[in-house]
């Protein structure tokens, strides 16, 4: 399979994030406001993360329920989850729920589904074995797919209201290549995280592993690639803005041997592939990350640190629409002429 170059490939632009913040009325108001003006600045998609049981890390388990309310508030952008942890679901209860909002959301729900190895500290809480998660996450994407296409279930029954397309638009995490592989086999997209130390030779593979098992002809492969992403007025202003959180990484870095306690701020930046600085920096790296141009048919960038308030958010996020994405090629399909919220002005 031949790849375009940056400059002829096409993509979408997501963004990804998550509800951070110790008071969930709050986190949860914020997410929708990010939606609302990702949506005027002519964004594709939003992309909400899902955590359970996380003592204060993120505070959304159910993001489908989220994103109902922010269906009713917006129009055109996609709705996506990054990611629900399969097999901590009822596959068939989740075909339901997503059929809900696939049909309040007119049809813009994009389903991400992962087999939770980054959650595996909550296994026990739902009665799950974590070892098992594979093989789990395998049997319900099986059963979810029956259902939304549609498939006749135990007794003859059918999903109930039916969601026809809804399965055209599901995407897979994995973090080997056999997962890759996997998701190709059904059909689904591939969605592809921060890459936390070297893209080369973390998501390359599995990227190239996905498109050389992408045989079905009615579904075209889908890449979409996560890159942390946080434009400021120079280098020096947006280290300041993630210093703190990135010192929260710094244990695990050491943990796994990749920094020592001697480390600064710039190493932990690079081994943690945090895109930053002015958007003319921005562009430059991006361009040289040799697993996003050439294979993202979805640009999702995490604009959102544990600390980050909601200025700071809104801010990236008219930076990456106004300045990065059109600069690597990205054309919005939709713009909504707006006044911002907190006095910024959109369109």
């Amino acid at each position: 399979m031949t790849l375009h170059t940056p400059h002829e490939r096409p993509f979408k632009l997501g963004f990804l994030t998550h509800a951070f913040g110790s008071d969930p009325r709050q986190s949860y108001r914020d997410l929708i406001e990010q939606f609302e003006v990702a949506e005027a600045l002519g964004f594709d998609g939003g992309w909400i993360a899902q955590h359970h049981l996380s003592g204060g890390f993120g505070q959304l388990p159910s993001p489908l329920l989220l994103l109902s309310a922010i269906a009713e508030r917006t129009r055109h952008i996609e709705l996506g989850t990054g990611v629900i942890v399969l097999p901590l679901e009822d596959s068939l209860r989740l075909a339901e729920d997503a059929a809900v909002l696939d049909h309040l959301s007119t049809g813009r729900l994009q389903l991400g589904l992962g087999s939770g190895g980054a959650n595996l500290n909550v296994f026990a809480a739902f009665g799950h074995d974590p070892e098992q998660r594979q093989a789990d996450f395998q049997q319900g994407l099986q059963r979810l797919q029956r259902a939304l296409a549609g498939e006749p279930l135990a007794g003859n029954a059918r999903l109930q209201p039916p969601a026809p397309t809804l399965g055209e638009r599901l995407w897979h995490s994995h973090g080997s290549t056999a997962g890759a592989e996997l998701a190709a086999r059904h059909g689904n997209g591939l969605l592809l995280g921060t890459a936390t130390h070297d893209p080369l030779t973390v998501q390359k593979p599995l990227a190239d592993a996905y498109l050389a098992a992408c045989q079905r002809q009615d579904r075209p492969p889908r890449i979409g690639v996560v890159r942390a992403v946080f434009p400021a007025a120079d280098r020096s202003t947006a280290q300041a803005e993630l210093a703190a959180d990135i010192e929260l990484h710094v244990p695990r870095l050491i943990r796994e041997g990749l920094i020592d306690e001697a480390a600064d701020l710039q190493q932990h930046l690079r081994l943690l592939n945090v895109h930053h600085g002015h958007p003319e920096e921005i562009v430059h790296s991006l361009r040289h990350d040799p697993s996003l141009l050439p294979y993202a048919d979805y640009f999702i960038p995490l604009v959102q640190s544990e600390s980050s308030t909601q200025a700071q958010v809104l801010r990236r996020l008219e930076s990456i629409a106004r300045d990065i994405a059109p600069a690597l090629g990205w054309i919005p399909a939709h713009s909504d002429k707006a006044t911002g919220h907190r006095g910024q002005v959109l369109g």
